[in-house]
């Protein structure tokens, strides 16, 4: 009540109260209550602006609401809904306020009253509403708006599904009067200028200009407009009046027509105003100037000062702007007081005149600081400043406690769902994280170090708490501790210590044996430089075997030859001997050529026991196979002149017929001889002669 005792409004449980035994009443800090009933406790935002007319009042989701005649309408997708706006706050039961209009089931989509009269536009056609009661006008279906041209009286122009329907008041009664014809796509928003150019925005299309002729019956010409005459390529194209002008707001600004140039230019006076907005749905101006606006996102108003420009009105509006309906949001302003704004939830009611501060924010607290990890888990609790659980001014927690989570909240019970919490742990990371609903921060596997944990709160207005912070210190593990760290370093001396002795040791045993092998390298550089010299003098042997080789090869040829002429020789003369004899023989004895042949038959038997013939031969013979006949002679010294050659033609492997013209006998002769040489070599019958006289 007020002062006076006059009812201002009534709570219940029929308007959200667990329960109507009110035990105790508490006032708070933002002017709430906290109301103490048999079984629980209340909270009610006495303090809000917004209240909510939703199911509780068989309201659901609101498409259009108007004040008439002292009746609130509430246009929902269950129908037109009508309540009388005294009985709103003061009747006890909640449910009886709003009574839906028969005949108006199904989908609400516009309210206008024109001259007096209102229409309700829904998706069975139109209706005229009177009191609470309706009467449907037409049953052309889906009824989007209405529009009354200003230089007519009797006329409105309405959009639908399907294209234009006029509609004609007779009697102060509207009725349907005809189709309009020549165009058919679907007219939700429409504007009608000074050259009574009736302009529609298609959500899905684009801007039409349609011109109409006089009666209003015909669309004569229809100019299409998208992605041309300055118009962006992105739909939709909304239309929105503000002080009588249209204007076109898309995702890339706010339009105005030019009717000098025919395009439309961003240079405006609604785009000063809303330029740094997002795509703007819906704009409404009320009677004192202020600019109420819908984006795709949320809502809010420009509030006309006394000094003519705009202040940004956001706060009030946060708490329903995830309840908007996107694309049909709707307001109605009645007056300073009494704002309807429809919602998925209802129909909410704004009150400009509760001033509320919105910069204000509660406390942060922490609730609970747990640290756990392989040891057991050491909680502290806490409540406002007091500590339950004392501790120092920076709590220090072995390693085996290096996990820690924390839990915070803030006392700000307006719309809990809203309250976002940000946090960072200094000495682990530098950026805040980004806004959560989340009350709880956990860490686990934290690094020895200090740390500052720091949180902080922002509620559903935007306004954020102070800072509140938490220090503690993980302790290191022993194997990273100071001792271990001393330990560490005189292991560390003492390892370098003895290093250093046994490295002296080993250096002066390496200098030793580096002495040792370098000893060892001269006597084999010395070892070597004798196996080269006497590798170079065996070379030189061999070059010079290989030289008497060669030269014995020559002589051995040579032996050959000068044997070979012999043996040519022999045979040559032992066959001229033999045709002398024969010739000798023919010839009588008295003939003086038998005497004459006879003396070449001496002369010949000359030539073949000539012993220069065998010296040469012995010369050859020696050289070739190095004083054979004197080894052969000082072994066996009984051996004859005759039977030596023998030696020396077998020493040459020459066959028999070979050796036979050569020592100037017969085959037969040759082989006795060979018999005879046997017997004087003191041979076996095993033994060969050939390989005896060429082995030795």
């Amino acid at each position: 009540t007020n002062a006076g005792g006059d009812l201002l409004q009534h709570l219940n449980r029929y308007k959200g109260l667990q329960n109507n035994t009110i035990l105790d009443i508490f006032e708070d800090r933002r002017k709430n209550l906290w109301l103490g009933l048999d079984n629980g406790i209340d909270y009610v935002e006495t303090s809000s602006p917004i209240t909510f007319m939703n199911y509780n009042y068989k309201i659901e989701s609101t498409y259009a609401s108007i004040m008439h005649n002292g009746i609130l309408y509430v246009g929902t997708n269950q129908g037109l809904f009508a309540a009388r706006h005294e009985d709103i706050r003061n009747s006890l039961d909640v449910s009886e306020i709003f009574r839906l209009i028969e005949g108006t089931e199904g989908q609400v989509w516009s309210l206008e009253v024109i001259d007096d009269i209102l229409l309700c536009g829904h998706n069975f056609g139109a209706f005229q509403i009177d009191g609470f009661t309706a009467r449907q006008i037409s049953d052309v279906r889906g009824f989007w708006s209405f529009l009354k041209p200003s230089h007519l009286q009797d006329i409105v122009i309405a959009g639908t599904y399907t294209g234009l329907v006029s509609l004609i008041k007779k009697d102060g009664v509207w009725r349907y009067h005809h189709d309009i014809e020549g165009f058919t796509e679907s007219a939700r928003s429409m504007f009608m200028d000074n050259e009574n150019n009736l302009w529609i925005a298609h959500g899905y299309r684009g801007l039409y200009k349609l011109t109409l002729n006089d009666n209003f019956s015909i669309v004569e010409k229809v100019d299409y407009y998208y992605n041309s005459h300055g118009l962006p390529a992105t739909l939709p194209y909304n239309i929105q009046v503000y002080d009588n002008q249209m204007f076109i707001t898309t995702k890339e600004g706010i339009f105005a027509y030019d009717d000098a140039s025919g395009t439309f230019t961003g240079d405006n006076a609604l785009a000063a105003i809303l330029g740094d907005e997002a795509f703007i749905d819906i704009i409404h101006q009320d009677t004192h100037g202020n600019i109420w606006y819908f984006t795709d996102e949320y809502m809010g108003v420009m509030r006309l000062l006394e000094d003519g420009t705009f202040k940004d009105i956001l706060a009030p509006f946060y708490r329903i702007n995830d309840y908007l309906i996107p694309a049909f949001q709707s307001i109605f302003v009645n007056d300073n007081n009494n704002v309807f704004i429809g919602s998925q939830n209802g129909l909410a009611h704004y009150e400009p005149g509760i001033i509320n501060d919105y910069s204000y924010y509660e406390d942060l607290f922490f609730t609970e600081v747990t640290f756990y990890g392989k040891s057991t888990p050491v909680s502290y609790h806490y409540f406002s400043d007091i500590i339950i659980n004392p501790l120092a001014e920076r709590p220090a927690k072995r390693f085996g406690l290096n996990s820690v989570m924390f839990r915070f909240t803030t006392p700000a019970f307006e719309n809990p769902p809203k309250q976002k919490f940000a946090w960072r742990l200094v000495g682990l990371e530098d950026k805040w994280s980004e806004w959560e609903s989340l009350n709880f921060k956990e860490y686990t596997n934290l690094r020895e170090g200090d740390y500052v944990f720091e949180v902080k709160a922002r509620n559903v207005y935007g306004a954020e708490s102070l800072i509140r912070q938490f220090r503690f210190t993980i302790e290191p593990p022993f194997y990273r501790s100071r001792l271990a760290y001393i330990v560490y370093t005189v292991l560390i001396l003492s390892i370098i210590a003895v290093n250093a002795y046994y490295v002296r040791r080993r250096i002066l045993r390496i200098r030793l044996r580096e002495r040792i092998k370098h000893e060892k390298r001269l006597a084999q550089r010395e070892k070597l430089f004798e196996e080269k010299s006497a590798l170079s003098e065996k070379e030189i042997m061999h070059l010079r075997n290989e030289s008497l080789q060669n030269e014995m090869k020559h002589k051995n040829q040579e032996l050959a030859n000068a044997t070979l002429h012999l043996i040519q020789k022999n045979k040559s003369l032992t066959k001229v001997k033999n045709e002398l004899n024969q010739l000798q023989k023919s010839l009588p004895e008295d003939n003086p050529e038998r005497h004459n042949l006879s003396k070449l038959v001496k002369k010949v038997n000359r030539d073949l026991h000539n012993e220069k013939n065998w010296e040469l031969f012995n010369s050859y013979f020696d050289d070739v196979h190095q004083d054979f006949l004197d080894r052969l002679k000082q072994q066996y010294p009984d051996l004859t002149p005759k039977e030596l050659r023998l030696c020396a033609y077998l020493r040459m492997n020459l066959s028999t017929k070979e050796i036979a013209p050569l020592m100037n006998i017969s085959i037969r002769g040759v082989e006795i001889s060979r018999y005879r040489l046997r017997k004087k070599l003191d041979l076996s019958q095993k033994e060969n002669l050939l390989d005896f006289i060429l082995s030795f």
